[in-house]
């Protein structure tokens, strides 16, 4: 389960990059327009299929693109303190949800208007950027020692998600419009969260069907601290300064700067650069 949620983490925040190369209209594109405003216009597909397309320049673009990030950042440190506090199966359950049902509205959100989607794609970040953190409390409780760097290599194998979202969004794109990338990601993560809360408890005391035998070795092998959740100090002015924690934080940080800009920016470099169809990103 966790491994499916990161990955669909990826998809709900990729869905965009793709969605976006047919989201904007091209003075190049063959236009058939049934009705023009300041803010957006209706084209066929070459597929003929009618499309709601938007006027956006590459500053509006971008704009869109990166706005994740701004809600995302925000979250970082304090979800992992809330999974302590509160429980990472909330935490992590109810960013995911809420994401999910932001991301149904996403069409709805960039007819309403740029305003609308910027400040709906800077909410996905906020609930998303809680998730990664709040994780690794639950881990503490369910994952032996001998067990933790397998499970770390499942989180990050997490990138599957847009590898596997950015094919299936191009082929739902070319046949089905722009939307449809925003509801099948949607949709699988309203059907992930109810999965979720179905299956996934905080600790192994509390999980109701897992047998005896487990249970006790769980409990018997790991530190369970269920009374003392949000209790535990952290110790802030020694992380603050240990040269490991700031390597780690500069290299994961350079890392996934390079990681998301190529993701962000590898649909329209295609599309833009290469002019291959959408079929094909």
């Amino acid at each position: 389960m966790v491994l499916l949620g990161f990955m669909l983490n990826y998809a709900l925040r990729v869905n965009l990059t793709i969605a976006i190369v047919q989201m904007i209209g091209s003075p190049t594109s063959p236009t058939n327009v049934t009705n023009v405003t300041d803010t957006l216009n209706v084209t066929q597909h070459p597929d003929h299929i009618e499309q709601t397309r938007f006027p956006w320049d590459t500053q509006q673009k971008n704009l869109l693109l990166g706005c994740f990030f701004w809600g995302y950042v925000l979250t970082e440190l304090p979800g992992g303190r809330l999974a302590e506090i509160i429980g990472a199966r909330r935490v992590f359950g109810y960013s995911t949800l809420l994401a999910s049902i932001l991301t149904l509205l996403s069409p709805g959100a960039a007819v309403a208007g740029f305003g609308w989607i910027v400040a709906l794609r800077v909410l996905l970040g906020f609930l998303l950027g809680a998730t990664w953190p709040a994780i690794l409390p639950m881990a503490s409780k369910w994952i032996p020692p001998m067990d933790r760097s397998k499970f770390m290599s499942n989180m990050m194998a997490s990138s599957l998600g847009a590898a596997i979202t950015m094919p299936i969004c191009g082929f739902l794109i070319a046949h089905l419009g722009w939307e449809s990338s925003f509801y099948f990601t949607g949709i699988i993560g309203v059907m992930w969260s109810v999965a979720w809360f179905a299956v996934v408890y905080d600790s192994p005391a509390e999980h109701p069907r897992i047998s005896d035998t487990e249970r006790n070795h769980l409990m018997k092998a790991l530190p369970q601290e269920d009374g003392k959740k949000g209790h535990i100090p952290v110790p802030w002015r020694k992380m603050l300064l240990s040269p490991p924690v700031w390597a780690i934080v500069i290299t994961h940080g350079c890392s996934v700067f390079g990681y998301f800009t190529v993701v962000n920016q590898l649909p329209s470099y295609i599309e833009s650069i290469l002019h291959y169809n959408i079929k094909h990103v």
